[in-house]
């Protein structure tokens, strides 16, 4: 027994390592546990839950209001996660809002007149709840469309997809 023992100790360190090694990188194969962004704000996403507001000049916008401008950016951005957390159009007083799993995508539309023409300008904001660390800077650049007539709802859904597209990609990034 001392014989095998003998020919197997030289041996057993490097084994060992061999073992730690391993766990090591199953520990980190994408396979084996989910992947995380590197941005705390984005883990453990629950749900996308979004408040909506249209600002118009002059009194209340015919075109787009509030809960449609929400319908439209929740299915923009459902399509866009496909396999991603939930997303919903909220009211403002939901307690979702203040759960620590939400993430909160505040959209806001301003439509104004401008040389003849009307100018709707879309920017979007997020917020969570909790220690889940601050928003990052600059995620989602605004977009604005130029409308000589009545808005078409093509242009308003692109502008959209180009709005939501960086958060879509961060959401996926986090599954």
């Amino acid at each position: 027994m001392r014989r095998i023992l003998g020919r197997f100790r030289p041996i057993l360190p490097l084994a060992a390592s061999l073992f730690i090694l391993a766990a090591e990188a199953a520990a980190m194969s994408p396979a084996l546990s989910p992947a995380l962004s590197p941005l705390p704000f984005f883990q453990r996403v629950e749900r996308v839950g979004l408040l909506c507001a249209v600002d118009a000049e002059g009194g209340p916008a015919t075109d787009v209001g509030d809960d449609a401008l929400c319908g439209r950016a929740a299915a923009m951005l459902s399509g866009l996660l496909a396999s991603g957390p939930a997303v919903t159009a909220l009211a403002p007083n939901d307690a979702r809002i203040a759960e620590p799993g939400t993430l909160l995508v505040l959209v806001h539309a301003t439509l104004r007149h401008e040389e003849g023409r009307r100018l709707l300008a879309l920017a979007a904001t997020l917020q969570r709840s909790g220690t889940a660390g601050d928003a990052p800077f600059f995620m989602m650049p605004p977009q604005a469309l130029a409308l000589s007539g009545s808005l078409d709802e093509s242009l308003l859904d692109a502008a959209l997809h180009r709005l939501l597209t960086p958060l879509g990609g961060a959401l996926r990034a986090n599954p």
